[in-house]
């Protein structure tokens, strides 16, 4: 199948058209140059099988376990649901949270556990995952989420090439004011810098709304986006291999039998960065060295 219509499966909800158009384009036209690096084999710990359904991210949790969240079919209401992993990918529950529509993007902040699902915020306590709060947001396609520990949320809108800031005091408004986020899909927060994902990969100075543009133009599509200790990021295109980015000279590709990532997770203690195969159903943990050589 060809590359460009496997990864527009990704996109869900209204306005999916607008969004598949995007990233198709981009992936005809940027693609991988010949220029990128040869990639590594990478050292897979475990694989995931069994009830996944569209898994589309994986969320570390600070007890050491997994949470994944599975789309499983955008148009039916109510099929999605959180799956919960130990460190070596056994299931310890596979519906851990029921009911919701299409949950993508998740975020951690002390307590709270937010998660992006058919234009809403759902919010739960962790642990426990009781439901906290259901925020609507003024979105077309929310597709993944940042939270400060002030509770400030930046979701990006894929459909509007925009990322929307909620405020704590619940007022929601677009980053930066217009749309400058092409194929807005992953993001994270490191202090005062957000780092946005999409047709390319952008850092957004939060104290004077700068976006600067990162790393080499087949550096594109991107969905996960992770930070190590020492300022590496970690990213997965759409449908694509894992990379670690250090400047536009220091760059590693890891590539197995596969790695077709949709929205990746990190954790740091286990060593693992965490791919959810969204076409195939399986979650696979790649191994990684602390020290970036």
């Amino acid at each position: 199948m060809d590359k460009g219509v496997a990864a527009s499966r990704r996109f869900f909800g209204i306005g999916t058209l607008v969004a598949v158009t995007i990233l198709v384009s981009t992936l005809t036209t940027t693609g991988y140059a010949s220029t990128r690096p040869d990639p590594i084999a990478a050292d897979i710990a475990w694989v995931a099988t069994g009830e996944f359904c569209e898994p589309e991210t994986v969320l570390p949790l600070p007890d050491d376990t997994l949470l994944v969240s599975n789309v499983c079919d955008f148009r039916e209401r109510g099929n999605g649901f959180l799956t919960l992993l130990d460190k070596d990918g056994e299931t310890l529950q596979w519906r851990i949270v029921d009911g919701l529509d299409a949950p993508l993007g998740m975020a951690l902040v002390g307590d709270r556990l937010y998660v992006v699902d058919n234009n809403r915020l759902r919010v739960f306590r962790w642990p426990g995952y009781e439901p906290l709060e259901t925020i609507a947001l003024e979105t077309v396609v929310a597709n993944d989420v940042a939270v400060a520990p002030d509770g400030v949320a930046y979701v990006t809108d894929t459909a509007k090439h925009q990322v929307v800031r909620r405020s704590a005091d619940g007022t929601q408004s677009v980053l930066t004011g217009e749309a400058r986020f092409a194929g807005a899909n992953g993001i994270a927060l490191d202090g005062e810098r957000l780092f946005v994902g999409g047709a390319r990969l952008w850092s957004v100075d939060l104290r004077t709304d700068a976006i600067t543009t990162i790393g080499p133009d087949w550096l594109a599509d991107i969905d996960g986006i992770e930070l190590e200790a020492d300022g590496t990021l970690q990213l997965t295109p759409v449908a694509g291999p894992l990379i670690r980015y250090r400047d536009d000279d220091d760059i590693q590709i890891f590539e197995g039998d596969g790695v077709s990532s949709a929205n990746h997770g990190y954790a740091p203690r286990l060593q693992l960065a965490l791919i959810p195969t969204g076409f195939d159903n399986t979650v696979i943990a790649i191994r990684l060295a602390n020290d970036y050589q």
